[in-house]
């Protein structure tokens, strides 16, 4: 499979998945009540998200939504310039990650929360597939461009050897 259509086929199932999870989530769970999965560690909570990541209030729903939108456009701008598979795939998580809280802020304002982990007295703030996608997509990124080489910017010190 080429690498474009493999990024974006990424992208569009995490995407699907997000949503399919979304749309459970809001259509089966009682907001704010919790459902145990694995006790009390792992459970299933409805939440909304007004504001970005960990619910802070940053520039409102239009302003997270153009946001949102430009990053996309960027994202796949630069997508479309990139020849490594493994960083066009994960590229592709991301991509479909941003897509899926951007169709939330556009069709409700607020994004779809629902996966709620931790312990008794601290738990950490919920969130969804889009999230996770975008996590494990930005650390892998990383983890790809800190395994190659820089390149160096001549200094006059290099011209004179």
């Amino acid at each position: 499979m080429k690498t474009k259509p493999l990024a974006f086929s990424a992208a569009a199932m995490v995407l699907l998945l997000d949503q399919v999870t979304k749309f459970v989530s809001r259509n089966y769970l009682l907001d704010g009540i919790p459902k145990d999965v694995l006790g009390n560690f792992f459970r299933i909570t409805l939440r909304y998200n007004y504001g970005a990541a960990f619910s802070i209030s940053w520039g409102g729903p239009i302003f997270l939504s153009v946001f949102t939108a430009l990053a996309c456009f960027f994202l796949v701008k630069y997508m479309l310039t990139v020849t490594d598979k493994k960083l066009m795939f994960w590229l592709g998580i991301i991509l479909g990650g941003a897509v899926g809280n951007l169709v939330d802020r556009i069709a409700m304002g607020k994004v779809t929360d629902f996966i709620d982990i931790g312990l008794t007295g601290w738990r950490w703030p919920t969130f969804n597939v889009a999230d996770i996608a975008i996590c494990i997509g930005g650390i892998a990124v990383f983890f790809l461009f800190k395994g190659t080489k820089r390149l160096e910017v001549p200094t006059k010190e290099m011209e004179n050897e």
